[in-house]
């Protein structure tokens, strides 16, 4: 038998080992990035972009409709559907 408080103790450890780290990009890895969301809103080019997640990361895949350098904003749209991502989450982009 077992406390509840070890065995809250054993959930909250067993949830903290399944994050992941934020990848640290390169500057000419942000540069690349950019450079693909800039060519699928000018082609109209359907792009992937992934999304990080403390514990999974996320995949969009839709055309990029707006770009906000001030603001580190990215407009995507989806099927049926807008999604607005600040840069610093994306951590890859793929045509």
């Amino acid at each position: 038998m077992m406390l509840p408080e070890h065995k809250q103790a054993l959930i909250e450890q067993s949830i903290s080992l399944r994050k992941q780290p934020r990848p640290e990009l390169t500057e000419e890895e942000q540069q690349e990035m950019f450079g693909k969301l800039r060519m699928s809103m000018k082609e109209h080019l359907e792009v992937m972009v992934t999304v990080f997640g403390e514990y999974e990361n996320s995949h969009y895949t839709g055309v990029i409709t707006g770009l906000d350098p001030h603001q580190y904003l990215v407009k995507i749209k989806l099927n049926h559907d807008w999604k607005v991502i600040d840069f610093k989450d994306i951590v890859g982009v793929e045509f």
